[in-house]
């Protein structure tokens, strides 16, 4: 069993929980998922192999009695499926009422391809330690102690690997296509089954990604629930007596009937124009906050209708101008 013991970094007598830990954390490191070295597969059916037949050696020496109250942790099954991954898609407000097409990038930790995953790199030549200058001590409040950086030799031939800063490990990319449907909003989630992270054990299957949907802010258009927001600029001429109206969509601009009414700031809802239905939400509505414009800076010609107008709506103030006939009514009447 020793050269299980030294595959998995463990001394003899190491405890069952201990063997499962550090087959886990090797594991991690050496799936062929996560490593790129062709030795990667070989080397991580020897540690399985190792992991087994510490585990087996135990059980033999145990009798084949187990405790009768085992420690929860230690014989906790192993999860079916490698963890979850979750990041943040953000889309358009377009895309949320068109569907879209989406590049992801996934970045995963993958064992640094400079240093192998040791986080370290060798000179070809031994150099005096820097931090103890050569002596193997350094000074310190209870006197000279041993220099951990060269381990009291006073050189090293080793130093952090100026690739990954000696982590070990690096963030290796990958891209996926993802289809966003119609009608998603913020907090809306996909689910990829298999693009999460691996499961230690090749024979589980790897998790999901999970990706949470987020608007992107629109100079335009704005959300209240699955209701769709904008501002219209209209003429008050137009506010006034009505008729077709283009409004801008998500989906392209549309036209739509604006009732006649007074020039002052008002609604107008279009059902079912907002977000697009999803799942048993039904699809929102189309708020439009119309905004009365009046005519700026108008020319003779212009000035000349406006007057005509205003003498044609002075004929019967009383119907068009209520408040402005009783006003002069009551402060210029003889």
């Amino acid at each position: 069993m020793h050269d299980a013991h030294q595959l998995l970094g463990l001394q003899p007598g190491a405890t069952r929980p201990q063997i499962k830990r550090a087959f886990r954390h090797l594991a991690m490191r050496w799936h062929p998922d996560r490593n790129a070295d062709p030795h990667a597969v070989e080397h991580f059916k020897a540690l399985r192999q190792a992991h087994d037949a510490l585990l087996a050696a135990l059980l033999d020496g145990e009798s084949g009695i187990e405790p009768a109250r085992p420690d929860a942790a230690e014989e906790e099954a192993p999860p079916a499926r490698g963890a979850d991954r979750a990041q943040t898609l953000e889309i358009s407000v377009e895309e949320a009422f068109l569907g879209a097409v989406k590049d992801v990038c996934v970045r995963s930790p993958q064992p640094c391809s400079q240093c192998g995953g040791s986080g370290l790199e060798r000179f070809s030549v031994s150099r005096l330690c820097e931090p103890c200058r050569g002596s193997g001590r350094l000074r310190s409040e209870n006197g000279l102690v041993r220099c951990n950086a060269c381990e009291g030799r006073g050189y090293s031939h080793t130093r952090a690997c100026a690739c990954c800063g000696g982590s070990g490990e690096e963030q290796a990319e990958r891209w996926l296509q993802v289809q966003v449907p119609p009608g998603m909003t913020d907090d809306d989630e996909l689910r990829l089954a298999g693009e999460g992270e691996p499961h230690a054990d090749p024979a589980h299957a790897p998790g999901d990604l999970r990706l949470r949907i987020r608007l992107a802010p629109h100079a335009l258009f704005r959300r209240d629930g699955r209701n769709l927001l904008l501002q219209r600029p209209v003429s008050a001429l137009r506010m006034l007596i009505g008729g077709p109206l283009p409004i801008p969509h998500p989906a392209g601009p549309r036209t739509v009937l604006l009732e006649p009414g007074l020039a002052h700031p008002r609604e107008m809802r279009v059902e079912a124009a907002g977000f697009p239905a999803r799942g048993s939400r039904p699809a929102g509505d189309l708020i439009v906050e119309l905004v009365p414009m009046l005519p700026q800076a108008p020319d003779a010609r212009l000035r000349a209708l406006i007057e005509q107008l205003e003498l044609e709506l002075r004929t019967e103030a009383d119907k068009h101008f209520p408040e402005l006939a009783q006003w002069e009514s009551d402060w210029l009447a003889d």
